[in-house]
């Protein structure tokens, strides 16, 4: 025997539950003459009669009341379960997942889903960090993904968020010992902390009254994290060169002092938002996203945390 096409078994339960062809195609939208075929061709295959065919309408034969009862509860199944996906897919409460590249992602990233969470409770998250120098992971691997410097080119969808400039920061503790520096060349007798990027160091662009230029500075701890650069730098071992909203916090409480100032000609680091272009239609991930990209400076402020201070 051949297969039963499903849309001929889709169609049979249709003028069933009609009674009719016309209040079926009425019901459906399918046209009377598929209906019809669709009828024929299944008694065919199935060698019995569906239907008895009267001026008042179609009515069950026992073998079509055996196929209905069967063969409803599967459509009544699968109607519950494509609601069921449509209600998961357009509420808010549920799970997001988002990386943050290993630069200085990963607080931006904490400060984000800190300010979401509190303000949708429905929502849950699931963070993870990812290597910025690496191919972006496969787009079923997140739903978005905070991405640090220039945009990586993917058929992903990327919307910047912001910019993030740099300073050279210490400790009051460090510069009660070496005194404020007033101009560049007064970091180069202070121990400085370097940050490398592929062993490559990051330059301090600094200006003073005699201009721009790279600072120079005594190498006491050489770093691959932004992290442990804000740990020497808060205890008060080194000056280290550091994004201005990655210090917030710390500057605010006093646990670090900004010193000169950035060149206003230096470009800027870029912050981008990258996601696949079908996750936008989840409302979940499209919250998020539009979250970040409209109140992004907030964001990355929010919602700080305490610092404990040395007493001894």
């Amino acid at each position: 025997m051949q297969k039963v096409e499903l849309k001929d078994i889709r169609n049979f339960v249709l003028i069933a539950r009609a009674g009719s062809l016309t209040r079926a195609t009425m019901v459906s939208g399918v046209p009377k003459a598929t209906l019809s075929h669709s009828i024929r061709r299944l008694e065919d295959l199935l060698e019995v009669e569906l239907f008895l065919r009267s001026q008042r309408g179609f009515h069950l034969t026992d073998a079509g009341n055996a196929l209905l009862d069967n063969s409803a509860r599967v459509f009544d199944s699968i109607e519950a379960a494509t609601s069921a996906a449509q209600r998961a897919h357009s509420s808010l409460n549920g799970k997001v997942r988002i990386l943050g590249s290993t630069e200085f992602g990963t607080s931006i990233i904490g400060a984000a889903t800190l300010l979401l969470a509190r303000e949708h409770p429905g929502l849950s998250f699931e963070t993870r960090t990812y290597p910025g120098d690496t191919p972006l992971p496969e787009p079923s691997d997140f739903d978005c993904l905070i991405f640090v410097g220039t945009a990586p080119s993917s058929d992903h969808v990327c919307r910047k968020l912001g910019n993030v400039s740099y300073r050279a920061y210490a400790s009051p503790i460090l510069l009660e010992k070496w005194s404020t520096p007033e101009r560049i060349d007064d970091l180069s007798r202070m121990p400085g902390i370097e940050y490398t990027r592929k062993g490559i160091a990051e330059p301090w662009l600094l200006q003073d009254d005699d201009g721009k230029q790279a600072a120079r500075y005594d190498i006491r701890f050489s770093v691959h994290d932004y992290w442990m650069a804000k740990f020497y730098a808060v205890s008060g071992e080194a000056v280290a060169y550091l994004p201005d909203f990655f210090v917030y916090y710390e500057v605010a409480q006093g646990s670090l002092v900004p010193l000169l100032k950035p060149p206003e000609d230096v470009d800027q680091i870029s912050v981008w938002v990258i996601y696949g272009a079908a996750r936008h239609k989840n409302p979940r991930v499209k919250l998020v996203v539009d979250t970040l990209c409209k109140q992004f400076s907030s964001v990355i402020h929010h919602p700080g945390y305490a610092l404990v201070r040395r007493t001894d």
